[in-house]
């Protein structure tokens, strides 16, 4: 790890906690706030985070990547495509857009922040159920596969057609009841 990406990740975890609320100011828009609740991800650059919009009192995830000097342009360009996609994708699989702006550098913080805002979907993910040991039938794993070749053929029937580069994302969120596999952070 580069001592950029070392210097990054300690900004990037002294800036948010738990608690700590995010002010969306838009022109567009009314501002909206959204207190981070629990880190559920985080590498050099980014963080994700299950929050609560404070308006409507609904969970949410937010997604954060920092602007600093260290970040490559694709990494962000890559950020901002995601968040004009999933404005237009409607699958019951796939996290619903909320919100996309950029968080003005914090008092904390020498960095501003790229910030999306999606639907939270519950459930585990399937590395957490595989961590407790957790066991799939013949008949669970199909229904898996169906459940991620649905998504696949949703993003491939889209005009134009969306290629999904990482599958790990139509893997990652399991309802509890009955394994079906839908996508999260």
């Amino acid at each position: 790890m580069a001592i950029g990406q070392c210097f990054c990740q300690l900004m990037v975890c002294q800036m948010l906690e738990a608690g700590q609320i995010l002010t969306a100011r838009q022109q567009t828009k009314p501002e909206s706030r959204y207190q981070l609740q629990e880190r559920l991800g985080q590498d050099a650059s980014r963080q994700t985070w299950l929050a609560i919009d404070l308006d409507s009192q609904e969970r949410v995830i937010v997604k954060l990547l920092a602007l600093n000097p260290e970040m490559q342009w694709d990494e962000g360009k890559l950020f901002e495509r995601e968040a004009q996609v999933l404005q237009h994708l409607e699958h019951p699989r796939i996290p619903r857009y909320r919100n996309y702006f950029v968080l003005d550098r914090q008092t904390e913080s020498r960095f501003s922040w790229f910030v999306l805002v999606e639907s939270y979907i519950p459930g585990d993910s399937l590395q957490q159920l595989l961590d407790r040991s957790k066991r799939f039938s013949e008949a669970e794993v199909e229904k898996i596969a169906v459940e991620v070749l649905s998504i696949l053929a949703y993003l491939h029937e889209l005009d134009p057609p969306l290629v999904h580069r990482d599958l790990r994302g139509c893997l990652k969120s399991f309802e509890r009841s009955n394994f079906m596999p839908v996508a999260s952070p």
